[in-house]
C-alpha cells in the first residue's frame, strides 16, 4: 500500500518506487549495521543501543533465566511526526 500510494503522490511507476524503497532500506539497514545513527531530517533518528544482559523469568518452566545483552535499533520520531 505504501509503495502504491507514493507511486500515485509522485507520478512514478509503481516498480521505481519499489526500487527506490528497497535501496533506502538496504542503506538504512547497512549503516545501523555499522553502529551509526541515520537521521531522516523531519521524520526521525534511527540508532544502535545496547541492552544489557539482565535477569529474567520463564513461567513455562518456572525458573529464573539469564537473558544475554543484545544490541536493538531504537527510532526517535522527528516534529513532522508529531501527533496534535
Amino acid at each position: 500500500e505504501l509503495i502504491q500510494e507514493v507511486a500515485i503522490r509522485s507520478g512514478m511507476s509503481q516498480a521505481d518506487v519499489e526500487n527506490v524503497l528497497n535501496h533506502i532500506t538496504d542503506t538504512v539497514r547497512d549503516c545501523l549495521h555499522n553502529e551509526e545513527s541515520v537521521t531522516l531530517v523531519g521524520f526521525g533518528t534511527f540508532r544502535v543501543q545496547e541492552r544489557v544482559a539482565r535477569q529474567g523469568y520463564n513461567p513455562s518452566a518456572g525458573r529464573k533465566m539469564q537473558i544475554p545483552a543484545k544490541k536493538i535499533v531504537k527510532f526517535k520520531p522527528g516534529k513532522a511526526l508529531e501527533i496534535k
